[in-house]
């Protein structure tokens, strides 16, 4: 019984083999990599000592906490105020104190306006320390 060798395995037999299946690999491992490398940029910090300073007079800041809700309403100590009495109690707590320094925690769901009236209020009175709060979740 005699078999006949097609076109195809003549093909092959001269020791030349498809290139493009390679080239495809090699384009798809390129990007994988390329993609990996990329993925795995982290931001990295450098652990250093920082020194500490010496000084005569040691700067006691005190915080004063305005909460505001979600209806926009102000909230000191659970205590909710109109925007003079937050005014008149901010101007209090910088003549205990003009260091102060007034952390605003606005509702997440209250519009952005109303932190910022917060805002407004402390800073009519001249206080420029003013810090909003976050809730911060560590995985």
């Amino acid at each position: 019984m005699e078999f006949k060798r097609s076109q195809r395995s003549k093909r092959y037999l001269g020791g030349r083999p498809e290139i493009a299946p390679m080239i495809d690999v090699i384009f798809f491992l390129l990007i994988f990599f390329m993609l990996f490398s990329s993925l795995r940029e982290t931001a990295t910090s450098i652990d250093v000592e920082l020194p500490q300073a010496v000084s005569d007079t040691a700067q006691h800041t005190s915080t004063f906490e305005v909460t505001v809700s979600r209806e926009g309403d102000f909230y000191i100590n659970s205590k909710k105020v109109t925007g003079v009495e937050l005014q008149e109690a901010l101007k209090k707590a910088v003549a205990q104190n003009p260091n102060v320094f007034v952390i605003i925690k606005g509702d997440k769901y209250t519009d952005f306006e109303n932190v910022i009236n917060a805002m407004d209020h402390a800073g009519q009175i001249g206080i420029d320390d003013i810090g909003l709060a976050v809730f911060q979740v560590i995985p």
